[in-house]
């Protein structure tokens, strides 16, 4: 059984990677070439990612669904947390804070890249989905 501390700590490293990620990806898309990424199912490990591709990230109101949607996939992965439905569990707290810890950073690079695209007309980020990722108990 993880700790929250684990959970957190599995929520963090998941957004810095997919920070790594765009940032490793982002010369290889501005050149035009495609990006593939290929990795190994994780045991345990319950995963949604979701897309902004549609939202206009430089309006409130594009930022407000943002979070709605990342919301969303948070009760979705966090809602079953240790076999139980339900939001009075205590576990379900945990999870959905350490998922929240690892979306934050994603979102606010979504919301920078927008503006930066909004006000340049390019950004030195990768466009991606926000992935949200916890242990499964």
């Amino acid at each position: 059984m993880l700790t929250q501390l684990n959970r957190s700590t599995i929520a963090v490293l998941s957004g810095v990677a997919a920070s790594l990620l765009a940032a490793t990806a982002a010369p290889a898309a501005q050149s035009g070439r495609p990006v593939v990424v290929y990795a190994e199912p994780q045991e345990n490990i319950r995963t949604e990612r979701i897309s902004y591709a549609d939202l206009d990230l430089v309006s409130a109101t594009g930022e407000r669904t943002l979070f709605r949607r990342v919301g969303g996939a948070v009760r979705r992965v966090c809602l079953f947390e240790n076999g139980r439905p339900g939001l009075q569990d205590g576990g379900y707290y945990s999870c959905a804070d350490g998922a929240w810890d690892g979306a934050r950073p994603q979102i606010a690079q979504a919301v920078a890249r927008a503006k930066e695209i909004a006000m340049t007309g390019k950004s030195s980020f990768a466009a991606t989905a926000i992935t949200i990722k916890v242990a499964a108990n």
